[in-house]
């Protein structure tokens, strides 16, 4: 099942949804729809209108979609600023709890992030507090006012539009990275020490401050506590990925790969269990399959192909036919850390080395874990 869809581009930035997005929005829709609240001077829903439920829904989802679009222009902020500064923007993508900015790479200077950290806030809360004044100027709201639905349900809208987005504002300025607060806070500490320490700094805060909202959810609101454990993982599975960044930092493709005619190659024609025999000689799990180690590279095959071939059929099946002649390559000036990201996002644990169509190596995670502990140390 597809579970993005593209639905445009902003500015060249392609714009996706998610299935989860659609979800939200469908409940968000129905809540406006049958239910109202006043909260802090906010009427929040259509429920208590004197008007046709169809009517009730056509509003829901008129709110509904607006205050989506202002979520998807917060992340959109972010992603201006991040141009601004030569970053690449793969894609933004709305989803269950928000969106998502897919960038190339987080800028290392603390106040370029410190901007770009601080753009989706900014935008919320100003949009936030511009709808308040219009709310405020234009009421008060008399949901059960007759003859003035027009009026009464579009101060409503607004009136939803500025209760979340000064929330969201508010909310992504709490100091638990990943959200935008502690990216601000990261940066703070990233001007006065180093940047792996500073990103550990920043999610120890975070995950004391997510940790209590994790508590204070169990007992006030499940979804609070979602939210908190998702962005708990979220914190430490940034750390790690910051460390191996900035640990592969300068490192090329060249510098940590096997290279021919070191690199271990297996003829097409042979069997499965000629190819068994030569991973236990070499102790490697997966070869490029060549005719020669000067000839063109036919596929890779890897003992993941040898495990789907039954024991007795080993001798009459050739690698050729187990192979995968889909070819994964990077090339030898590549960065590992861009080579590691390649190897997560396929699934493999190798990658065929190859500098204008000629193969030059072989770079499997080993080969980079190994230069992550070697630097790390």
């Amino acid at each position: 099942m597809k579970w993005s869809y593209k639905l445009g581009s902003i500015q060249g930035i392609p714009i996706k949804l998610h299935v989860s997005f659609l979800i939200i929005l469908v409940i968000f829709i129905w809540i406006f729809a049958v239910q109202e609240f006043e909260i802090f001077g906010f009427f929040i829903g259509f429920g208590g209108m004197n008007i046709p439920t169809w009517l009730k829904y056509l509003f829901s989802t008129i709110a509904s979609v607006l205050f989506f679009s202002t979520v998807l222009f917060h992340e959109l902020s972010h992603s201006l600023v991040a141009k601004s500064y030569g970053i690449k923007i793969r894609s933004i993508t709305l989803f269950v709890l928000g969106g998502v900015a897919q960038m190339e790479e987080m800028p290392r200077d603390p106040r370029m992030e410190a901007k770009m950290a601080a753009a989706g806030p900014a935008f919320s809360l100003g949009i936030g507090i511009l709808s308040y004044a219009i709310y405020y100027l234009f009421g008060p709201v008399s949901p059960t006012g007759s003859g003035e639905t027009i009026t009464n349900a579009a101060l409503i809208v607004v009136g939803i539009i500025a209760f979340y987005n000064i929330i969201l504002g508010l909310f992504n300025l709490i100091p638990a990275f990943p959200m935008d607060g502690g990216r601000i806070l990261r940066a703070f500490f990233a001007m006065r020490m180093p940047y792996i320490e500073a990103t550990k700094k920043a999610v120890a805060v975070g995950k004391s401050i997510l940790f209590a909202m994790g508590i204070v959810g169990l007992f006030v609101n499940p979804v609070l506590l979602l939210i908190a454990i998702y962005l708990y993982f979220a914190a430490s599975g940034e750390e790690k990925a910051t460390i191996i960044s900035v640990t592969l930092e300068s490192v090329k493709v060249r510098d940590v790969m096997s290279s021919v005619p070191n690199v271990v190659h297996v003829p097409p024609d042979w069997t499965v269990n000629q190819l068994v025999d030569q991973m236990f000689r070499t102790k490697h799990m997966g070869y490029p399959v060549q005719e020669s180690q000067t000839s063109s590279v036919l596929g890779v095959v890897t003992f993941a192909d040898v495990r789907q071939i039954p024991a007795s059929e080993r001798d009459t099946t050739r690698v050729e036919d187990i192979m995968n002649r889909e070819l994964i390559a990077i090339g030898s000036d590549a960065d590992a850390f861009d080579a590691l990201k390649l190897m997560s996002s396929r699934n493999v644990g190798r990658l065929i080395v190859m500098d204008a169509e000629q193969i030059v190596g072989i770079v499997s995670r080993t080969d980079l874990m190994r230069a992550i502990q070697f630097r790390g140390a």
